[in-house]
C-alpha cells in the first residue's frame, strides 16, 4: 500500500462516525491471499473498520462482503480505492449515495452482475460508482467486482478479454463503455426461464425460495435450473429448492409433476442422500407414474442403504395412496389438478 493511498485511507476513517464491520469470506480457493493482506492493512489504517472473518465451504474466490448484495474479489487499491471507500460510506448509510434510475423499481427478478476490472484501468472506476446504486436501492441486484488479473481463472470461466466487462447471469455483456439505462433495460426485460442455477441458488439462500416458486407458477414452467439446486450436494440448496417445488405443488400439481421424469434421470448419478430427497420429492410431486421405478428399487434392496430403501417405502405409500385416491374418486388420473 502507497503511502498516498494510506492517507486516503486514514482521511476516510477520520470521517466514520462509528466502527463498521466487513466480511472476509475464506474459501478453499487459495487465490484470495492479496485480499487478506489488503483487509489487514486497512484494518491497521482506518481502526474504526473492523474485518470479520469466516470460512465457507466452497470453490469460490475469497471475497470481501461490504454489504449483503455487494462483493469485492479484487484488491481495490490504485484507481479503485476511492469507489471502494464511497461504497463503504455509501453502504453503512454514513453518506447518500447517488440515487438510482426510477426505472429500477420496475425489477422484479434477481439480477447477478460480475464486473470485471483491473487496478491500472481508467474507466473502471467510474463504472463501479455508477453500479453500486443499483445493489444499494434493489433487493434483486446483486454485484460482484473482480480483478481480471488477480482472478484469472475466474475471468477466463467468463471468457474475459479486456476491462471493464460487466457480465449479467453469464447471458449478457458490456465491454467498456456501460450504459446503466440499458443494463437495468436487460434485467427488466430478461427470460426469467433462462435464469441460471447460481441465480437461482442466491434467490434461495437469501430466504426467497417461496418468491421463486412465485415466479414460476406466473410463467406457468419450471425453470430448467431448478433441477441442478435439487440435487445439489449442500443439504440448504436442496431444501430450499425442494420447498420452492413444493410450493408450486400445491397450487399446480401438474407443473410440478413435470420434474419427475428429469429427477429419475439423475437418480442414478447422485449420492444416496440426494437419492433419498428424490424419493421423497417423487413421493410428493408424481400421480403414480413412478410405482414401477420405486418397486424396482424395493426389489433390489441389497443393492441400496437402508435410507434409501425407507425413502423408496414411504414414496410408494404415498404414490399408491394417490392412485387409490383417483379410482375412488373418479378423477381423471391423465389430467391431474
Amino acid at each position: 500500500m502507497k503511502a498516498e493511498e494510506e492517507q486516503q485511507i486514514f482521511q476516510f476513517n477520520s470521517q466514520l462516525s462509528r466502527d463498521i464491520q466487513l466480511r472476509l469470506v475464506k474459501t478453499r480457493n487459495e487465490s484470495g491471499r492479496n485480499i487478506e493482506d489488503f483487509c489487514t492493512a486497512l484494518q491497521q489504517t482506518a481502526p474504526k473498520v473492523h474485518i470479520i472473518h469466516e470460512k465457507e465451504d466452497s470453490d469460490i474466490p475469497t471475497e470481501l462482503r461490504i454489504h449483503p448484495r455487494i462483493r469485492y474479489r479484487s484488491v481495490p487499491l490504485g484507481r479503485e480505492l476511492g469507489p471502494f471507500l464511497k461504497t463503504l460510506m455509501w453502504s453503512f448509510d454514513i453518506q447518500t449515495p447517488p440515487s438510482a434510475p426510477p426505472l429500477l423499481s420496475d425489477l422484479a427478478l434477481p439480477a447477478e452482475l460480475k464486473l470485471y476490472v483491473s487496478a491500472h484501468c481508467p474507466f473502471c472506476p467510474g463504472i463501479v460508482e455508477s453500479l453500486i446504486p443499483l445493489a444499494l436501492s434493489s433487493i434483486w441486484v446483486r454485484l460482484t467486482v473482480t480483478d481480471a488479473g488477480l482472478f484469472m481463472d475466474e475471468a477466463r470461466k467468463d471468457h474475459i478479454q479486456s476491462v471493464p466487462t460487466l457480465v449479467m447471469d453469464s447471458q449478457f455483456r458490456w465491454t467498456g463503455t456501460v450504459s446503466i439505462l440499458e443494463v437495468i433495460d436487460v434485467m427488466i426485460h430478461r427470460d426469467p426461464s433462462r435464469l441460471e442455477s447460481d441465480t437461482l441458488m442466491n434467490m434461495i439462500a437469501d430466504g426467497n425460495a417461496g418468491l421463486l416458486a412465485q415466479m414460476m407458477l406466473e410463467k406457468g414452467m419450471i425453470f430448467p435450473a431448478l433441477l441442478d439446486l435439487l440435487v445439489h450436494p449442500k443439504w440448504p440448496v436442496r431444501l430450499g429448492a425442494m420447498v420452492a417445488l413444493e410450493t408450486v405443488a400445491a397450487e399446480k400439481p401438474a407443473l410440478a409433476q413435470k420434474m419427475a421424469a428429469p429427477l429419475w434421470d439423475r437418480f442414478d448419478v447422485v449420492d444416496d442422500k440426494v437419492k433419498g430427497d428424490i424419493l421423497y420429492l417423487v413421493g410428493e410431486i408424481d400421480t403414480g407414474a413412478s410405482l414401477g421405478r420405486i418397486q424396482d428399487i424395493l426389489n433390489r434392496k441389497a443393492d441400496y442403504d437402508v435410507e434409501i430403501i425407507e425413502a423408496a417405502d414411504e414414496a410408494f405409500e404415498k404414490q399408491k395412496g394417490y392412485i387409490q385416491y383417483v379410482f375412488s374418486s373418479g378423477e381423471d388420473l391423465s389430467n391431474p389438478r
